[in-house]
């Protein structure tokens, strides 16, 4: 939605193929707008819509089994960050592209791609387009239908998300807009207050943790390893979703007329609450290097060598995160104190937050 967005506004006839009868339903849990996401929205027209009743975002607190505090970091000064849910996002975003004359169309299924430009759809009809951008996630059938090299690597950890009503009894530290993640052993919950009525918990473990990972949540197994989050536990009534993280590595993004972007060409675990971002930094890139060539080959070439090195490093820092999910408590929590503290660990891992988007200028 975002490319639709950022080409409308370039002049280009844009029409989106969703298949999800409802945009409302693309996507679960809360998200992290850090300044890179948010230069991007601003260069689309989304930000107002984006950051209205959003939760703005001061720090990160990591707490162990004893509720103590073992890290804490607060934004940089003058580094924007909010906290919303993925509707919220997508409903914005979705606004934007709509004012810069992006056709959507909801229930409508791509199942093929073809380099030349034609698209396949599930009710047997094809659509040919000077451009195609494939966006539909870790298991696009549209990019494996291109023949192009994909390295699928799944993690040992996943999560759980959902969002349950806010109340003042979760106001620990979420009043001050802190962000909090507890660690127990080989699990960990994080709540982040999305709006004064929203707070997202994301409940983290190994793919091997079976009975604390499974669905319906068992709340009984949960509470008991996290007691003071009892009471938001026990507002969980919806299904959730059951994610493994996964790194996607391809070897081009690119094939022909058609471009990959999001987690279907550059998946990584949301460690670093940069997934979206660097998506939206890939495709807003995406439109204005198409501006910059009138070769299409030109472009996409251009493209994938200025946004590849940045996603790649943000891609590795985020499985670097997901690697102390098996480390011993102690060692865990020196590191983590150790990180906050040290500047040029923080420049390095979040490179990505204070990159100025290419693109963004228009």
């Amino acid at each position: 939605m975002t490319a639709a967005a950022a080409l409308g506004k370039r002049g280009w006839s844009v029409r989106v193929h969703e298949k999800a009868e409802d945009l409302r339903l693309v996507g679960a849990g809360g998200l992290s707008m850090f300044e890179n996401a948010l230069r991007v929205l601003e260069a689309i027209g989304a930000y107002e819509d984006t950051v209205a009743g959003a939760n703005p975002f001061i720090g990160i607190q990591t707490r162990d089994e004893k509720d103590r505090v073992t890290s804490q970091q607060r934004c940089n000064v003058g580094r924007r960050v909010y906290e919303m849910s993925r509707t919220q996002l997508m409903n914005a975003i979705y606004k934007a592209a709509a004012r810069a004359g992006a056709e959507v169309l909801s229930g409508s299924e791509a199942v093929g791609v073809d380099p030349s430009g034609v698209v396949r759809f599930a009710n047997g009809k094809t659509a040919k387009a000077d451009l195609v951008v494939v966006a539909d996630g870790i298991n696009s059938p549209n990019r494996d239908s291109l023949g192009l090299r994909v390295k699928r690597t799944p993690l040992k950890d996943g999560a759980i998300r959902i969002i349950v009503p806010r109340l003042p009894q979760d106001a620990i530290d979420l009043d001050r807009n802190m962000s909090i993640e507890w660690w127990v052993g080989i699990r960990r919950i994080l709540a982040v207050a999305l709006s004064e009525t929203e707070l997202y918990l994301a409940l983290t473990t190994l793919d091997t943790d079976t009975e604390y990972k499974a669905l319906p949540l068992n709340k009984k197994l949960w509470k008991s390893q996290f007691p003071f989050l009892s009471s938001a536990l026990d507002r969980v009534t919806t299904q959730g979703r059951w994610d493994r993280f996964e790194t996607i590595k391809m070897d081009r993004w690119s094939k022909g007329k058609v471009a990959i972007i999001g987690d279907a060409a550059h998946a990584m675990a949301p460690n670093l609450g940069q997934g979206g971002a660097c998506a939206m930094m890939n495709a807003i890139g995406l439109a204005h290097s198409l501006d910059q060539y009138a070769n299409m080959s030109q472009a996409l070439d251009a493209w994938e060598r200025e946004q590849r090195p940045l996603i790649d490093h943000t891609q590795k820092w985020s499985t670097i995160y997901s690697s102390v999910t098996t480390w011993p408590a102690q060692a865990r929590s020196m590191a983590f104190a150790a990180a906050r503290q040290v500047p040029w660990i923080q420049k390095i891992a979040f490179k990505a937050v204070d990159h100025n988007p290419i693109g963004c200028a228009v």
